[in-house]
């Protein structure tokens, strides 16, 4: 039986899914390349993410800004407060975006109580590692070892699993969660279990709390629809196919519930609170969007971009290679439409056109697809390895593997920025640590509380303020210096001088040191005269400045403190 045979579907309601072999799944050599190819894997995952030591890399800046940050503070204000939030000064506001890959860095959070700032990386390594442990075993499951290694390896070695495995970004959690959707139903249709089928609903309902675009991904509850039936089982097949929708709608309503308290309206977000003006500007999906998406997507495939990306921040800048697409495409000639084909094809079709036709332009929004497109690489690969272990060789054989190589070792494409061309993903995911920088904003925040963690008070800093109050004890509270910072254009929340004034007279007014915190410039000295000046008091700065922290204290002027004093009553 050939590889498209398996992925058939013969027309009898009695086989769900011709890619399950009926024979029991024997040890063999296929079974053992299959192994090897996971263990393969495995220690390039660890040799390109796991080892990687991120107290060393400047990946603690949690960016880009807002995001990172963003995450962050929720996840922090959840654990400690009970609610998402982000802290500015006294204020606790809504993020723009929603709570639910905050949520999962709670369990780190609680393991990392004096390296909190680590829950974003072992959140996503923890994720990565489970997408490959799982996608093994779901090929093992329907006993194609074979195939499950070699996916596995797709997957480690593609370069924006990589990146965003060692990020502090929700792509890495958004793409996983769309892969079970999909595998649940797949085993759903398989095994002929609607139970699976709505636990698929679920997952695609709790995903919007941690991308809502995979909103898109529910065209795969169709699979609900064309589960079989006999002719008497109509009536049961209608409750189901309605039920599986109530599933989905119960699951998904936390997010819509979560925007109507922050927002008053469920289809309101945190982009509509914080930068309204973008939303004024142009609609969220319309067609005129689709010239900019493809050119994104056309300079990826043919390995052309030249702009800084996101993937720049953790990785080489690239998130698929030419090789791979290559293989995907081939995987299409080993596919014959069944039950499962057809609601995955229609999921993967109206999520890729509601991402072409988006306002916001990012390769990252396609992440999803990539791993979704792993299913249709690994078809000619696992052909063509089959063959080759049976030793028969033909050109179309050894053009596969040769494809399916390129595309594992990630050859050739381009790295860093400005970006090389005829790089080695595999390599430089291998060696990208080794270059990294140091974090300056966690090593300011570092410094600043080893020196005054017992004296509590106000921090004005142009480091983000949502940052600092969630990696500084409560008794701190840290606030902008003045409107020039990444809060400045709601409508609905302002922060200037004025603002900054009134928050350390206040402090003043309760006894509480007020210090100020930059990051070490060129032109430091202007942004010391950014700071609010406060009658009778001055800007001093600490004795405990250096090069990774620019540390300023409130003092209380010599002349002042003569005047008070003489103007105390004699007793």
């Amino acid at each position: 039986m050939t590889a498209g045979d398996r992925l058939g579907e013969h027309g009898s309601t009695e086989k769900i899914s011709p890619s399950l072999p009926q024979r029991p799944c024997e040890f063999s050599f296929q079974v053992a390349t299959g192994i090897c190819c996971f263990v393969l894997s495995l220690l390039f995952y660890y040799g390109a993410v796991l080892r990687i030591e991120f107290k060393r890399t400047d990946f603690l800046d949690l960016g880009p800004y807002p995001d990172g940050v963003e995450y962050f503070a929720q996840a922090n204000s959840i654990l400690k407060e009970g609610a998402p939030a982000i802290q500015i000064g006294y204020d606790k506001l809504p993020a723009r975006y929603p709570p639910g890959y905050p949520i999962l860095m709670i369990p780190w959070l609680r393991f990392l109580p004096h390296n909190a700032i680590l829950a974003p990386f072992r959140t996503n390594q923890t994720i990565g590692l489970l997408l490959l442990v799982g996608t093994f075993t779901l090929y093992f499951a329907i006993r194609r070892p074979l195939a499950g290694g070699l996916a596995s390896l797709l997957i480690a070695t593609q370069p924006a699993f990589t990146s965003f495995s060692r990020s502090s970004l929700s792509d890495l959690s958004g793409g996983t969660v769309t892969v079970l959707a999909f595998a649940l139903v797949y085993l759903g249709l398989a095994w002929r279990r609607r139970w699976l089928i709505y636990c698929a609903a679920i997952v695609l309902g709790l995903s919007l709390c941690i991308r809502p675009q995979l909103l898109f991904m529910a065209p795969l509850l169709i699979g609900m629809a064309v589960f079989p039936v006999t002719n008497d089982d109509w009536a049961k097949w209608f409750m189901h196919c309605c039920l599986v929708l109530v599933v989905f709608a119960v699951f998904a309503s936390p997010y819509f519930i979560l925007n109507t308290l922050e927002f008053g309206n469920p289809l309101k977000t945190g982009y509509e609170f914080w930068v309204p003006t973008l939303a004024d500007k142009q609609a969220a999906f319309s067609l005129s969007n689709v010239p900019s998406q493809v050119a994104v997507i056309w300079s990826e495939i043919t390995a052309s971009w030249d702009q800084f990306r996101v993937a720049n921040l953790f990785g080489t800048g690239t998130y698929v290679v030419p090789a791979f697409i290559c293989l995907s495409i081939l995987g299409l000639a080993f596919v014959r439409m069944g039950r499962f084909e057809i609601s995955a094809f229609l999921a993967g079709i109206v999520f890729f056109v509601a991402a072409v036709t988006y306002a916001y332009v990012d390769g990252r929004l396609y992440i999803p697809i990539f791993f979704l497109l792993v299913a249709l690489a690994v078809l000619p690969a696992e052909w063509a390895v089959g063959e080759s272990l049976k030793m028969r060789f033909s050109i179309p054989i050894v053009g596969v593997l040769a494809v399916f190589l390129l595309s594992c070792i990630g050859y050739p494409s381009q790295s860093g920025f400005k970006p090389k061309n005829g790089r080695s993903q595999a390599w430089d995911a291998l060696h990208y640590a080794k270059g990294n920088g140091k974090s300056p904003r966690y090593e300011a925040q570092q410094e600043f509380f080893r020196t005054f963690r017992h004296a509590p008070g106000i921090v004005l800093s142009d480091i983000e303020a949502p940052y600092l109050n969630a990696l500084l004890p409560k008794p701190f509270v840290a606030a902008p210096i003045d409107a020039n910072h990444n809060y400045c254009y709601s409508r609905f929340w302002r922060y200037g001088s004025a603002k900054a004034a009134q928050l350390v007279k206040s402090g003043l007014g309760h006894a509480t040191p007020v210090y100020a915190l930059l990051l070490p410039s060129k032109n430091v000295e202007q942004d010391v005269q950014r700071l609010p000046m406060i009658q009778g008091y001055s800007w001093k700065r600490s004795e405990k400045s250096n090069t990774r922290a620019v540390i300023m204290t409130l003092t209380k002027d010599a002349v002042a403190s003569t005047l008070d004093s003489a103007s105390r009553p004699v007793q």
